[in-house]
C-alpha cells in the first residue's frame, strides 16, 4: 500500500507542475527583452545616421552655393565658408566633417573637365589641372562648375561593435552666378 500511495502522490505532484505557469511570464520577458532592446537602439542609431546624412547633403549644397555667389574667393572667404558649413552640422560634431570645393573648367568641346582651383577643410584639396569625372549633363563647353564634396565619419554609439565607423559622403554642383568663372588668388587671377 505504501507503493500505491507513493504513486498517487507522484501523480499529484506531476500534475501540479504541469499546471503551474507562475514563471512563464518571467521566462518570456527574458527571451524577448534582447530583441526589443536591439530594435529600440537600432532605430535610434538609424535615425541619427539619417539625420547626419541629411545635414551632410545640406552642407554640400551650401558650400557650392556660397562659393558660386562670388566672383573672387580669398583664403579668408574660404575659411568663413568652411566655418559656416561646419555650423550646419549642429547639434552633431563638425570635427569628423571633411570638405573640399573645386572650380572645374570644361573645355571647348565639352569632353574634358579639369580643376582650375581647389580648397579643402580637414581634407586634401584636388590638384590644379587634375582631370575629373563629372556628370555628362554638366559638361557644357567653355563653362565652369563649382563642385563641393563632403565626407563625415559617423561612429554609431551602440552599433559601433557591429558596423564600425561609417563614411557618409555627398557632393553638389553649382554654376557661378555673378560671372562665368570664379577667381581664386593666387591660383587663378584671371576671371570672366
Amino acid at each position: 500500500m505504501n507503493m500505491r500511495r507513493l504513486l498517487q502522490k507522484l501523480k499529484l505532484v506531476r500534475g501540479g507542475l504541469a499546471d503551474d505557469s507562475r514563471g512563464a511570464a518571467a521566462v518570456e520577458f527574458g527571451l524577448i527583452t534582447p530583441a526589443i532592446l536591439a530594435i529600440f537602439f537600432g532605430t535610434a542609431e538609424m535615425a541619427t545616421g539619417v539625420s547626419i546624412d541629411r545635414k551632410l547633403t545640406i552642407t554640400a549644397r551650401a558650400l557650392s552655393d556660397l562659393v558660386a555667389q562670388s566672383t573672387t574667393i580669398t583664403d579668408t572667404d574660404m575659411t568663413n565658408i568652411f566655418n559656416a558649413s561646419g555650423s550646419i552640422m549642429t547639434p552633431y560634431s563638425a570635427s569628423p566633417l571633411k570638405a573640399k570645393v573645386s572650380a572645374v573648367n570644361i573645355n571647348a568641346t565639352g569632353t574634358t573637365a579639369t580643376v582650375a582651383w581647389s580648397s579643402a577643410s580637414n581634407d586634401t584639396a584636388r590638384a590644379v589641372g587634375e582631370v575629373v569625372t563629372i556628370p555628362a549633363a554638366l559638361k557644357v563647353p567653355n563653362t565652369q562648375v563649382i563642385w563641393s564634396e563632403v565626407t563625415y565619419g559617423y561612429t554609431p554609439t551602440v552599433a559601433y561593435y557591429i558596423t564600425g565607423s561609417l563614411n557618409l559622403t555627398d557632393q553638389f554642383f553649382a554654376r557661378p552666378r555673378q560671372s562665368s568663372t570664379i577667381c581664386r588668388p593666387p591660383t587663378v587671377t584671371t576671371c570672366s
